[in-house]
């Protein structure tokens, strides 16, 4: 290693990177590695989704119609991406382009019509219903598939009490709400599926992901690198200080903490390892790293964001007071 870490390369086993590869999947959730056609369709239908986002950002789109194009292509790409099973992940099954397409359909069905759609929010039809019944299925099993169980259950026990409430002791006892009304909050008004959160990630999260995927693939991890360990000397004793500013410099556009501990530690283990770092301590420093960098301000990763849109304040105003 030189004193400008220019030939910092990796040199972590393929059996080292396939267990990183475990890890981010067990964090993430398991995806398909898709080839041929089918990669090439749903990469067309994910840079269309950032094209759409990125007009948004300088151009005019209604909000309900930003927001729904939101949901529609992030739900349609999620059942292409996340498969239904572990066992299912090398394939695309007609369950998968079923769901996929509904998906389009509760969309499109709400833009049909779209002023007469939102005033039929008090006393939904039947065809509201049933498309409305279905968003919430969609909703629940892209949760499933992309983050586990535990989000689907807290929404189902939520959307449940919502129906047994009556049934139940005081304090937890209320009025009650029938499908017209949970439906018509849920999916006809910008207030359920379609309010705050999904208004922040139709509109600030999105460009925020696009350009850490920029960073991810544009080779940024070595520049990184290379900035960390010039802005702390170039010394071999400040390594671990380079590896924390390279993560905190590299996470936090990124987003995702995991991703992050491996992109950098393919490259920065062994400069931890000729400085004098164990293999317990360097995993430790990568690590806290990677998860600590889109926690830390002012980044506070995608929450950042919702504190900004519920307190009605700039992201500006947030990064300064964090």
């Amino acid at each position: 290693m030189n004193d400008r870490g220019e030939n910092l390369e990796p040199v972590v086993s393929e059996e080292a990177l396939k267990k990183a590869e475990k890890y981010i999947e067990e964090e993430e959730g398991p995806s398909r590695r898709l080839t041929g056609k089918t990669a090439a369709f749903v990469t067309i239908v994910a840079v269309a989704m950032s094209l759409i986002h990125l007009y948004a950002a300088a151009g005019v789109i209604m909000t309900q119609i930003l927001r729904g194009i939101h949901v529609m292509m992030v739900l349609f790409l999620t059942f292409l991406v996340f498969p239904s099973s572990r066992r299912l992940k090398n394939r695309i099954n007609w369950i998968d382009v079923l769901l996929a397409l509904l998906s389009v359909a509760v969309i499109v069905y709400m833009f049909v019509d779209f002023e007469e759609f939102i005033y039929r929010s008090v006393i939904p039809n039947f065809w509201d219903k049933l498309f409305g019944v279905i968003l919430i299925l969609l909703v629940l099993e892209a949760t499933r598939r992309s983050s586990g169980l535990i989000m689907p259950a807290v929404v189902l026990a939520f959307l449940v009490y919502a129906f047994v409430g009556p049934q139940l002791p005081a304090p937890w006892t209320h009025r009650g709400y029938d499908v017209d009304r949970i439906i018509g909050h849920m999916y006809m008004t910008l207030e359920g599926i379609f309010g705050v959160p999904i208004d922040v990630s139709s509109t600030f999260i999105i460009l925020f992901t696009i350009y850490g995927a920029f960073l991810e693939y544009s080779g940024a991890g070595k520049f990184f690198i290379d900035f960390s360990f010039a802005a702390m000397g170039g010394k071999p004793s400040g390594a671990g200080r380079t590896v924390t500013l390279a993560s905190f410099l590299l996470g936090g556009p990124s987003g995702s903490g995991v991703a992050t501990t491996v992109t950098l530690g393919s490259v920065a283990y062994p400069m931890l390892a000729k400085a004098g770092y164990s293999k317990d301590a360097a995993g430790g420093l990568l690590s806290a790293g990677g998860i600590g960098a889109i926690l830390s301000p002012p980044v506070l990763g995608a929450a950042a964001f919702l504190i900004a849109e519920f307190l009605k304040l700039s992201y500006l105003d947030v990064i300064l007071m964090s």
